[in-house]
């Protein structure tokens, strides 16, 4: 760090009242997740079992602005040499003295881009002093700013941005939501594109922290003649999108091995234009971090069509078996599933079975057979009716009693039963490892989900545009589900313009569709304007199939269908796969108090002291459990629910939790707040 940010820091930390220093030692967060093997762990100690119930508010700071409509902010924010780094939900950066909370600076990059997880921090020695950068992405951009001055670095890319779109082959939706892995002089990124048949083929790429240039790259859809070219059927791969490494990576640095789970090919839920396994999606790849090399990979699912992507950050982790030493790398599903493999190998450490895939009778979809199932679940892995009220019974009986309840069944025009749902099991928040123990903390969701196709009519139509771009998140009939609003009447809250403007450019958790042709542009917003006189653009010949849109299986008060907990959080041996516990986890705000569990977005962090930090749910608190059993030690409630991954770090000899409470998913309000907790200030 500069001599100038050391300086203003010692500054603040000076005027702050702190704790003892002999109760804790100075420990940054600085980097996404605790570190490069994305364990969600802290070597503190001062805050302990004994005395987390004593924590308090440090300080709060709100960083501004929300984003329009259902805003969100996810960030896990960066501390380095006491200073938090943060992003605002409208991707305004800053820094703040982190024992205070007191800003240093703000920069405001103008970008209107997804929510971000979090950021990267780069830093070497040169023959001046130590050279540092800090980086985070703006839907396709790549920021680098100096983190002294919070301002762009110029000779980074142009004035400071590298355009990730130019750097990548084909024309489709890109977005970068989560910190790529930082080492030596690489940024090694992922990113997202869209569900839908317009989706840019996933690759992983590797740019140089200097200028930001390209040094290597990584093609998860092979290209033709390349490995894993003979699991698409002939001519698909031209076609072929998806298998993008979305949710983050993992970084072996003795081996140099880099960990990177991918999705699902596209369309996600209609595979006739892609038959085959369709490697190398839905797969854990093992690559060299300095050339882009495979070395090992592993396929969780064969030829998806349940959008069952790898949704978390593989964990780096250890274990004992037969008195040896194994590393290793977890890697959990939406399915529910926990994968365990060596590092160096691949060899799955936990058995793995072959299970029973039914056949489709949409016309050209061509499902396997079977599919590899790993023996630990996280979750229920079958649909158990809600016991809440007759009311509920009756009314989640009604729904379910129409669906295909077979496991692995594919997706059906009359509606299949997936358990757990679209979200998880697990999710992008990932999993915490205890060192001490070897046990790996993992939240869970459980919510029963419909999948549903519907028929697309022969004749290209604004509304078969509509089906194939937008009704994935608003539904078949406009109507809205829970991803995305209703649509019906939108003419009355948005102005032409504005319609115009979310259509091409996007807005909140939704990507543009500025790379469609202008005929599909102006077709799909005729459609949702006004559906009922919806212009004929020029027919196709062929009849296709549409996915229906996310759409959960709830009862009449908007609360899940299947039994409770619908949310938990698991300790488990990874030596043997057993859990040592698992225990409710949050509860929905209609539930308050309740215990009974609740979907989670974000991940929990472990300390030495035998803590487990998290929030994730819905019901706006921040929670700290006992490793050794799940018993809840502390609670508090934030301003909004803290849908991202607490930072663990010490300052001036105290120990704060900082966690971003930004709010927007499953009801109101959001927010724009950070809040540090610690153990009351020393008063000596």
């Amino acid at each position: 760090m500069t001599d100038s940010i050391r300086a203003t820091v010692i500054l603040f930390t000076l005027l702050a009242v702190s704790a003892s220093p002999s109760a804790a030692q100075d420990a940054d967060w600085d980097t996404y997740l605790g570190d490069v093997a994305r364990r969600h762990y802290s070597p503190l100690d001062q805050i302990t079992r004994e005395n987390v119930a004593g924590l308090e508010v440090a300080w709060t700071y709100d960083s501004g602005e929300l984003r329009p409509g259902n805003s969100t902010m996810y960030t896990s924010p960066l501390v380095v040499d006491g200073v938090l780094y943060g992003l605002s939900p409208r991707l305004v950066a800053f820094a703040l003295n982190a024992a205070t909370g007191e800003e240093l600076w703000r920069y405001d990059p103008g970008l209107e881009g997804a929510p971000q997880r979090g950021l990267m921090w780069w830093e070497r020695e040169t023959g001046s002093g130590t050279a540092a950068r800090l980086f985070f992405t703006g839907n396709d951009a790549l920021v680098a700013l100096d983190p002294a001055a919070g301002q762009p670095v110029i000779d980074f890319g142009e004035n400071g941005v590298v355009d990730l779109s130019a750097t990548l082959e084909g024309d489709g939706p890109l977005r970068v939501t989560v910190p790529g892995i930082v080492f030596e002089d690489l940024i090694v990124m992922g990113f997202s594109t869209s569900e839908a048949a317009d989706a840019l083929p996933g690759a992983i790429s590797a740019y140089s922290a200097i200028d930001g240039s390209l040094v290597w790259r990584h093609h998860n859809v092979p290209r033709p003649g390349e490995p894993g070219s003979d699991t698409w059927a002939d001519g698909s791969l031209e076609v072929a999108g998806g298998a993008n490494t979305w949710t983050g990576m993992a970084l072996d640095t003795e081996r140099g091995l880099l960990f990177a789970p991918t999705g699902s090919a596209t369309p996600d839920f209609y595979g006739a234009s892609r038959v085959g396994d369709n490697l190398f999606a839905n797969s854990l790849l093992a690559i060299d971090v300095r050339t882009g090399e495979r070395r090992w990979h592993f396929q969780t699912i064969r030829h998806d069509v349940w959008d069952r992507d790898l949704p978390s950050p593989p964990t780096l982790v250890q274990l004992e078996r037969d008195g040896r030493t194994i590393d290793a790398v977890a890697v959990t599903s939406k399915s529910g599933h926990l994968f365990l493999f060596d590092r160096e190998s691949g060899e799955s450490l936990y058995e793995i079975n072959e299970v029973t895939a039914h056949p489709s009778d949409i016309p050209g979809e061509v499902v396997v057979t079977t599919q590899p199932e790993s023996s630990i679940a996280l979750t229920r892995q079958r649909f158990e009716m809600t016991t809440r009220s007759q009311e509920s019974i009756d009314f989640v009986s009604a729904i379910w009693d129409r669906l295909d309840q077979r496991p692995w069944a594919p997706p059906t025009l009359q509606g299949t039963m997936m358990y757990p749902g679209y979200d998880g099991g697990q999710e992008w928040g990932g999993s915490a490892f205890d060192p001490a123990t070897n046990r790996l903390i993992v939240n869970s969701s459980e919510i029963g989900a419909i999948l549903q196709l519907y028929e697309v009519p022969v004749g290209f139509s604004a509304r078969a545009v509509y089906a194939e771009h937008c009704g994935t998140c608003h539904g078949a009939d406009r109507a809205g589900n829970a991803v995305g609003p209703s649509l019906i009447d939108v003419d009355a809250r948005l102005t032409a313009r504005e319609i115009n403007d979310v259509v091409r450019n996007g807005r909140g958790r939704m990507t543009g569709f500025a790379h469609l042709d202008e005929i599909e542009v102006r077709a799909a917003i005729r459609y949702i304007r006004n559906p009922e006189t919806e212009e004929e653009l020029p027919p196709s010949a062929e009849v296709d199939y549409a996915f229906g849109g996310y759409t959960w299986l709830r009862d009449q008060d908007g609360l899940p269908g299947n039994r409770t907990p619908w949310g938990t959080l698991t300790s488990v041996d990874l030596a043997t796969g057993n859990f040592d516990w698992q225990v409710p986890f949050g509860d929905y705000p209609q539930t308050v108090g309740q215990g009974l569990g609740s979907e989670s977005y974000g991940g929990p962090v472990v300390t030495a002291s035998g803590l487990i930090f998290i929030a994730a749910t819905p019901d706006r608190k921040f929670r700290a459990h006992d490793t050794r059993d799940g018993a809840e030690l502390w609670q508090a409630d934030l301003p909004a629910a803290g849908f991202s991954t607490p930072a663990v770090y010490a300052v001036e000899g105290r120990q704060f939790v900082a966690i971003a409470a930004g709010g927007g998913r499953m009801g109101p309000p959001s927010g724009s707040e950070y809040i540090a907790f610690a153990l009351p200030a020393s008063r000596d």
